[in-house]
């Protein structure tokens, strides 16, 4: 509704400002025409795309509330709320780079698209991983602080959920190379794939025992949610990678060693603090292992950049930057 209530406006003072401005933009019907069925095979897999998701997505939602209940839906919903605060940090740049690949691929260079998916998709995935991974091992704090007492056993779905960002970003940056390249069909044929495959799935962690299920509730439906994520945002990689020239196996390889890495530093700092000083307040708790963490991570950066998609010039340029 924004988007339409600001092209009306802008019709409008355009009209009234300029009223030889109509005779400029006026269009043969046969162009109208041409426009008009590059704009429904382009955008018409993308509609098919976004129902489907949300009929499944309200399937999801409604298996938990039949099966668990009210109060493993506030813990799904509370740790998917935790999990976007992640994703808040990448998803900013996504339209910028679907720009820039849909510039290179209409100058038929596939060698500048390749340089921008090495350039910035490891490093956006590195910054996703570096909040996921720490909120992934720190759950019951984030949980106790953004929910308080009543939700400390959603510390669990909140702690699987946090690791969905991080591919998350993954899936919107690698998407856009579909976007600018105008395979739209075959995005939407992947996301429906796994989808599809998702709903069997669904019904067999939520659903109770004596339902052939495993009635895990809301951590069900976030091991669901993690792991169809995975699957589906590689099986995008593979496609992105034959198209580009890039190797498949070399960023699957970066995307668990990122993901170990970061989760282990997070996990040996939380129990070195807990050992040594561990402060009544969790608040305060949660504040200095953040610091800890990041110094520890900015030092492991320097020495291996290639963790979160850097390089050792790119590090040096940043350094120069901060003295100056």
């Amino acid at each position: 509704m924004l988007f339409i209530f600001l092209g009306i406006a802008l019709i409008w003072i355009i009209k009234r400002h300029d009223t030889q401005v109509w005779k400029i933009w006026k269009i043969p019907k046969t162009q109208v025409k041409a426009y008009t069925k590059e704009f429904y095979y382009y955008s018409h897999p993308l509609f098919t795309y976004a129902v489907i998701g949300l009929v499944v997505g309200i399937f999801d939602r409604w298996l938990l509330q039949y099966f668990s209940g009210s109060v493993e839906q506030g813990f799904y919903g509370l740790s998917y709320q935790i999990g976007a605060v992640c994703f808040l940090f990448t998803s900013a740049m996504t339209p910028l780079i679907t720009r820039e690949f849909a510039i290179a691929y209409a100058n038929k260079d596939i060698q500048q698209m390749a340089h921008l998916f090495r350039r910035y998709i490891p490093m956006l995935y590195g910054i996703a991983a570096f909040f996921s991974c720490f909120i992934a091992v720190h759950a019951q704090k984030v949980v106790f602080i953004f929910g308080g007492n009543k939700f400390q056993d959603a510390y669990m779905p909140v702690a699987i959920m946090a690791f969905y960002p991080i591919h998350q970003t993954y899936g919107q940056l690698s998407g856009s190379v579909f976007y600018a390249t105008g395979q739209t069909r075959l995005y939407r044929n992947l996301g429906i794939i796994f989808m599809i495959l998702g709903l069997p799935v669904t019904y067999l962690l939520i659903a109770p025992s004596d339902r052939m299920g495993l009635n895990a509730g809301s951590t069900g439906l976030a091991i669901k949610m993690v792991a169809l994520q995975f699957l589906g945002v590689n099986a995008q990689l593979y496609f992105n990678a034959k198209l580009l020239n890039l190797s498949f196996k070399k960023y699957l390889a970066h995307q668990l060693l990122c993901v170990i890495v970061l989760f282990s530093l997070a996990f040996v700092i939380s129990r070195i603090v807990t050992h040594i000083w561990l402060s009544p307040n969790i608040f305060v708790n949660f504040l200095v292992n953040g610091i800890i963490y990041s110094f520890a991570v900015g030092f492991l950066t320097f020495f291996i950049p290639e963790l979160i998609g850097l390089k050792k010039n790119d590090v040096r340029r940043l350094l120069k930057r901060i003295k100056k």
